[in-house]
């Protein structure tokens, strides 16, 4: 078995040729598991979620026991620490289903536009922290302040050690979805985490033209406001090799799109980033939810060689006729079976899968949804299925 250092660049390579299009000697194995990793490691979510340090225990104690390539994610992804301190939580933890849900909400009203238009900055700092956080407009807020910032070190700190140790010792590159940078179209920030899924549909009936204004104002930014644009200008061209993807995107907005509004409200805010991709010769990772295939006219403008993507509920062997040509596809594996089948009718689709998307390269093994909920996986199911990809070669 090859040092943790070997496999680390074993791997990186595995991810940059798969995006290149490079036929492989064996399929990256990537891991689009979440909450079920702290369901697998016998801990409760309320434990984990607020304890760095069983959630570095869980995540390493999967790896130890599954043995994969990637992770899209170390436990970083619900911080529910931080807004803990700060009064408030989006998220409803149910330890005894083992499951995460969140409720919708806005913080935008409809006469916000104007404002988000004008000056994005101030409207986060006087609108929404007031209104999603509201009892920092009480006597306690500095207090709280103070305790979110201790819980934001720790959550730093955590996110410091566990990359370094999933490297040091599995040899592990860092996840995709928190060690590469986040670029998405406004409107996801939008619809995901300030104005909600009911309120953004009412805006695109109701007042297009606002809601337009705004991503045009916004434009292509990260959850903090950075924006693509100005990333650009400290940019150096070539991908990294101590990592996978240079950028990320998420598409889950898009599913209550049609495709005429998917051409207005978001084409030209992904064409950008496909255009900085192919200018500075880096490879995106779009994680794109739902299910895809009206899209796939946009997506075929994509700069092959430049783009990964991830399907969650599309069938994988059509999109491989479709689009396969241009961007490396990822995902595939039905979490269904993987719950409900056999570990041979597992070992089979698995075996389908490599067999048929990745005969001339362009294909990331994964899961066909965010592995969450106990009744997502069976344990022995995706160590079979594991130790088969692992062994399998082209």
């Amino acid at each position: 078995m090859s040092d943790p250092a070997s496999l680390m660049r074993e791997r990186v390579q595995l991810y940059k040729d798969a995006a290149r299009h490079r036929k492989t000697s064996r399929v990256l194995n990537l891991a689009n598991m979440w909450t079920w990793i702290v369901y697998d490691s016998g801990y409760k979510l309320s434990e984990a979620l607020f304890d760095s340090k069983i959630m570095g225990q869980a995540v390493t104690k999967f790896q130890e026991k599954y043995q994969f390539d990637f992770f899209m994610d170390f436990g970083f992804r619900n911080p529910l620490a931080i807004s803990g301190a700060l009064g408030h939580t989006d998220y409803i933890i149910d330890d005894e289903a083992g499951s995460l849900n969140i409720s919708d909400f806005s913080y935008v009203e409809p006469d916000d536009y104007d404002e988000i238009i004008e000056n994005y900055d101030k409207f986060l700092w006087t609108k929404f922290l007031p209104r999603k956080y509201k009892k920092l407009n009480g006597p306690g807020a500095k207090g709280m302040m103070i305790n979110a910032a201790i819980e934001f070190g720790k959550f730093a700190q955590y996110a410091t050690d566990i990359v370094q140790t999933m490297a040091t010792d599995y040899g592990v590159p860092p996840s995709i979805f928190t060690a590469t940078p986040f670029f998405i179209n406004f409107y996801e920030i939008l619809f995901n985490w300030l104005r909600g899924i009911k309120g953004i549909s009412l805006d695109l009936r109701q007042r297009p033209d606002k809601l337009k204004a705004a991503l045009d104002s916004v434009g292509v930014a990260d959850l903090s406001g950075n924006t693509l644009k100005a990333f650009k200008q400290t940019s150096q061209k070539g991908t990294d090799q101590d990592r996978g993807p240079d950028v990320l995107t998420s598409l889950l907005g898009h599913s209550i799109l049609s495709k005429k509004q998917f051409e207005v409200f978001y084409w030209p805010y992904l064409k950008e980033i496909f255009d900085y991709v192919q200018e500075y010769d880096k490879i995106l990772h779009i994680f794109a939810e739902s299910e895809n295939s009206r899209f796939y006219d946009f997506f075929k403008e994509a700069p092959k060689g430049h783009v990964v993507i991830y399907l969650e509920l599309d069938d994988m062997f059509k999109a491989k006729k479709e689009i396969g040509d241009t961007v490396c596809l990822c995902g595939g594996m039905p979490v269904d079976l993987l719950y409900r089948g056999t570990a041979q009718e597992n070992i089979a689709y698995a075996k389908r899968l490599i067999d048929e998307l990745a005969y001339d390269g362009g294909f990331i093994f994964s899961q066909n949804k965010m592995v969450s909920y106990g009744n997502d996986c069976k344990a022995e199911n995706l160590k079979a299925v594991n130790d088969f990809i692992r062994e399998y070669t082209l």
